[in-house]
């Protein structure tokens, strides 16, 4: 049995544990009894603890653990696991999708699960000062922190809810931790750099209709990358438009889904339906590739209908028309960039941000800049307003001309 001092200044007991203990002591993926203490007689009451267990399992003569003696990674993975995807961990309306899912295992297995799957329920939610400081130092290296916390602060509401421990005494304390790397990133960042300006925008369409003249791109991916600066919609609510969402009489496009990382239709970001009405030039451009689509797939036996996508593709398997990767027009746009090294770097949210830039530098409000992005406020629109206010007159200017 070894105890050791670790970094943080806690005390660390680690035990090999018998196969036939395991399951007793609630250790069920691994092969020790690993957990950290505040002091080191903690530690070695822990060990006593441990022993007497171990000889009472031995002897058939043990009752069972506290349960918030469970490990934190057990906690997740046997009790809070199942219930997140079912929906109860939370007091949204539905269960989480495919991909909220995924990127919510993918955060727990890179992040928390290193940070804090070793220690006890019970020991975090009484020694605040331990999860404080592990949060603490994650925040200050991981820019999408607040995403982490919630979750951590979910698991101990879950353990309070099904009384594993008393109370959620780490959430308050866990709440005061700010996102530092996040925010460092923001501060790092110039306005100029988040959007293109006039010319830079320029010399990307110039760039995408030479390729497309000199047979390097297809008719689809301009068609694509002009329609997804041209909505400044979200990539995946353009990957996921149907022609029956264009109203080619009307000159309209209906925007009402998007897709998520697996392809899948979903809502758009708060389930906003939109109707944009779409220039000559666009319209003609979605005639010929409407005409070209349909040419393409009867190649392949399939008919279009007012069902089929408008930008599909043939995947890494061979399999035809299917929803476009999520990283598509990403792909197309770094390969465009390698053939005009003198194109400023863009990605395709960066083209959201300059369509709301470039706007309310023609004078075009707020308001209707919130509107055309399908944003639930004005407040979210700034983030993409990456320029300053313009005044036509100063408020002193105002008062002495009304003086006079």
């Amino acid at each position: 049995m070894t105890i050791s001092k670790t970094k943080n200044g806690t005390y660390r007991l680690k035990v090999y544990i018998p196969i036939e203990a395991r399951m007793p002591l609630g250790i069920v993926n691994s092969n020790y009894y690993d957990k950290r203490f505040k002091t080191r007689k903690e530690a070695r009451q822990a060990e006593i603890d441990l022993l007497t267990k171990l000889n009472q399992i031995e002897d058939n003569e043990f009752s069972g653990l506290a349960k918030g003696d469970i490990l934190f990674s057990n906690f997740y993975n046997n009790i809070w696991w199942d219930s997140y995807k079912a929906g109860q961990t939370t007091s949204t309306s539905k269960p989480p999708s495919k991909s909220t899912i995924a990127n919510t295992k993918t955060c727990f297995e890179k992040h928390i699960l290193p940070l804090l799957g070793n220690y006890t329920i019970q020991f975090l939610n009484q020694n605040k000062q331990v999860i404080l400081n592990l949060m603490t130092a994650k925040a200050n290296e991981y820019a999408n922190f607040k995403t982490l916390r919630s979750y951590v602060i979910s698991i101990f509401d879950w353990a309070e809810e099904l009384e594993y421990i008393e109370s959620n005494r780490v959430a308050k304390t866990l709440r005061r931790i700010k996102a530092v790397k996040k925010i460092q990133l923001a501060e790092s960042k110039r306005d100029e750099d988040l959007y293109l300006t006039h010319e830079q925008l320029q010399e990307w369409f110039s760039a995408f209709k030479e390729d497309l003249e000199n047979d390097k791109i297809s008719l689809k991916d301009y068609v694509l990358f002009y329609l997804t600066f041209f909505l400044g919609d979200r990539k995946s609510e353009t990957y996921a438009l149907q022609w029956k969402h264009i109203d080619f009489s009307k000159s309209q496009i209906q925007l009402i889904q998007a897709l998520d990382r697996y392809g899948q239709v979903k809502s758009t970001k708060g389930n906003k339906k939109t109707i944009f009405s779409i220039s000559s030039d666009l319209l003609q451009l979605l005639t010929s590739w409407k005409k070209q689509q349909k040419y393409e797939l009867a190649k392949f036996g399939i008919i279009s209908n007012p069902e089929q996508f408008i930008f599909t593709y043939i995947d890494t398997k061979g399999n035809i028309n299917k929803p476009l990767h999520s990283d598509y027009l990403n792909n197309k746009m770094k390969t465009i960039r390698k053939r005009h090294p003198e194109l400023t770097h863009a990605t395709p949210h960066k083209l959201r941000h300059t369509g709301a830039t470039l706007a309310k530098q023609a004078g075009m409000s707020l308001e209707a800049i919130s509107e055309a992005l399908t944003h639930s406020d004005t407040g979210t629109t700034q983030i993409y307003v990456n320029t300053s206010n313009v005044v036509p007159m100063a408020v002193g200017e105002f008062a002495l001309q009304s003086l006079k």
